[in-house]
């Protein structure tokens, strides 16, 4: 089944945003593309920080790539994370 992870990212600016971004970008194309399993990424501000939310074909593959990859990212940044939730997704369409 489908799951939407959100990682809330606290105290950080879209120029903080922006850098994180990058690196995100550096580390995908050094991976050969995006990774396995994922369907759709969003980014959106919220309070003082902003919430990475992607959908992903299986929770196992989205916790990974949170683990190894987007989490140290974040922590080399400075940046801390607030939560990530786990969410069941019953539908999802590509126009």
């Amino acid at each position: 089944m489908a799951v939407l992870l959100e990682l809330s990212v606290e105290a950080a600016t879209q120029e903080l945003f922006n850098k994180l971004d990058d690196r995100v970008g550096e580390a995908m194309m050094r991976a050969g593309g995006p990774p396995a399993g994922l369907h759709a990424h969003v980014v959106y501000p919220v309070d003082d920080g902003f919430v990475v939310a992607d959908v992903w074909r299986a929770e196992a593959e989205g916790q990974a790539y949170l683990s190894e990859v987007l989490r140290p990212l974040v922590d080399d940044e400075g940046l801390s994370v607030r939560e990530v939730r786990a969410r069941p997704v019953w539908s999802f369409a590509r126009p």
